[in-house]
Order: C-alpha cells, then structure tokens, then sequence
C-alpha cells in the first residue's frame, strides 16, 4: 500500500468527525496514513490517535515553504482534500503529489486528479462523515457505531457534568436554560468549559447553583478539556467542538441543536444524543434568527434535558458495569 496525506479540516468539530473515520481505515492503509493538521490541533490529535502528523503550517510565505517541502519529502502517492477551500487544492497541486481527491469544490476540479462525486458536495441531508468517507475512498460508517477512544482523566472533577455553553458560530446555536439546568441537576457539581468569551454563561449557570460550578471557561486547552471530558459522568453541549470532542472520546452527550442539523452534524458515539425542536423555519443554518425568536432553541425544555441525561448516563453505567463482569 503506497503511503498517503489526508488533510484534516480545520473545524474541530468536522476535525473530529474525519479522524474518526481515518482510524477506521484499514490497517493496510492506515498504517501508510500521515495526517496534515492545523496546528491550533496537532496536540490535540497527538493525544487522540497514534498517526504521524505535519502540522498545516501557512501564516507566512516561509511556513508554506515549509509545510510544502515536509509534504513533499514525505513519499506521499495519495492526497486527500477533505476541506473545499480552493487554497488547499492550490496546495495539494504544488505539493505534487500524483493522486488528489477531494470535492471539485470552489472551482477548484482542474487542481483535482480524482474529484469526487458532486452528490457529496454540500448536501445537508446525509451526514457529513459520508462526504468525508466517499473523499477518503472508504466504506461509509455511521456515527453511531464509533466507540469512543481512551483519554487518560482528569482527576480534579472526576463524576461532575460538564456543560458546554459556548459556539463560536454564534447565537443561532446557543441554547438559553444552562442555568435552569444547573438547578435541576442539584445532586452532581458542575463543570462549564469554553472559551473566555462564554464567561458570562458560565456566571449565571453557577447563579442558579451556587457552590456546585466550577468555571474553566478560557482557562484550558483542547488537551487538558479532552482529560476534563474523559472524567465527566455526562457532558451537555450545544452543537460545538466540543461536543463532537465528548463525543469522540466517548463520554455520554447531549447535543443541543437549533438552527443546524444532527442529520447532517451529529454528534459520534453510541453514548450520544441529538436533541432538537421542530420549527418550519428549521434548520436554516443561520448565525442569527431571522424571525428573532430562536424557538427552535428555545423550546427544548431543560426539564427534557435532564431526562435525558439522567436516562443515558444510567445505560452507560450499567454497561461499564456489565463489561467489568465480564
């Protein structure tokens, strides 16, 4: 098997959501695999997989040099795209490598030896690790058949719940009742991650349970979350990296979606749950709600939540109970 590059995308959460289907390659394949990873990442991806990796260095003419001539040193016969920018086809050409797969994209085909099939190309309807998989030349595995990968745990909040209030999108996917959540998980403490900017969320949740929140937003790195994420009895999440993070580790999650879609994104793992309201106006996939509303967040009842919490971790730990009896 001649050795190949995969290019990750930079979203963590679709970084995610690709890696989990690389390590389902082939040991054939995935033992000649080589993975190029934003750097912002590559601690990250280090601590979550065993692959070799070059880090996708570009903010200057003399790191794309670099990253250019550690890509081309490394032997490589296959390229794979899975962003669709047209910078990281222009890449992949310059890089030489014989064979380029990816989506003809950003009018990008003529950079392409091997485009794959336009039905992948922005089709909201089907998940996108089915995109990722037609790119990669693998058979498609869905989301829920991943088993999670072992993160050693943070010691600190072991059994705490872990809430995730934050999405850089914007606040189109921010549900409002974290901290009518927090009350009615009055027996578990609490831990908010994100980043700085989500400070505020995580002052009124530890409003609403005073003594039981500790607030990490801003505060660690994708490393130190992924041990946090590993220790937690259950995460809550809106759609954000890091859910799709619990996720791959495989803690229990709750994914909270509003105006995107958990058809298309998501979350990994048999210990995953998407939730959702239905509105007409959803999914739109917007940053902000047209009618100004945001119902379709605002209507998934924190009540429902717990429920459901309370419901998956239980499953979960009957099976680790089941499996240590074994």
């Amino acid at each position: 098997m001649n050795p190949s590059i995969v290019l990750l995308p930079n979203w963590i959460g679709d970084m995610l959501l690709a890696l989990s289907l690389v390590m389902r390659l082939p040991e054939s394949r995935r033992s000649k695999t080589t993975l190029l990873v934003p750097p912002q990442m590559s601690g990250l991806v280090g601590e979550l997989c065993n692959l070799p990796r070059i880090e996708y260095l570009r903010n200057s003419a003399e790191e794309r040099k670099r990253t250019l001539n550690a890509v081309r040193n490394g032997g490589f016969h296959a390229f794979y795209l899975l962003p669709f920018s047209f910078s990281s086809a222009w890449f992949a050409m310059k890089t030489r490598v014989p064979l380029r797969r990816g989506l003809p994209e950003e009018m990008r085909r003529f950079l392409l030896t091997d485009p794959v099939s336009e039905e992948f190309s922005d089709n909201k309807l089907i998940h996108i690790t089915r995109e990722y998989a037609a790119i990669l030349d693998t058979p498609y595995l869905p989301p829920e058949e991943w088993n999670g990968v072992k993160v050693t745990p943070g010691r600190s909040h072991a059994g705490s719940i872990v809430y995730c209030p934050g999405a850089a999108y914007g606040p189109a996917k921010k549900w409002p009742h974290f901290p009518e959540l927090a009350r009615l998980h009055e027996r578990y403490n609490i831990v908010v991650l994100g980043m700085k900017e989500d400070r505020q969320s995580a002052e009124e949740i530890a409003g609403m349970a005073p003594g039981r929140v500790t607030d990490l937003t801003g505060r660690t790195s994708l490393k130190e979350v992924a041990a946090i994420l590993s220790a937690a009895r259950g995460v809550v999440s809106n759609d954000s990296g890091l859910m799709h993070l619990a996720g791959y580790i495989g803690t229990p999650v709750i994914g909270l979606f509003g105006s995107t879609s958990p058809v298309w994104t998501g979350p990994l793992g048999k210990k995953s749950i998407a939730m959702n309201f239905p509105e007409p106006c959803a999914p739109c996939f917007q940053r902000t709600c047209r009618y100004h509303h945001y119902r379709c967040l605002a209507n998934i009842t924190p009540e429902a939540v717990a429920e459901a919490m309370e419901k998956l971790c239980g499953l979960s730990e009957l099976s680790a109970t089941q499996e240590a009896c074994n």
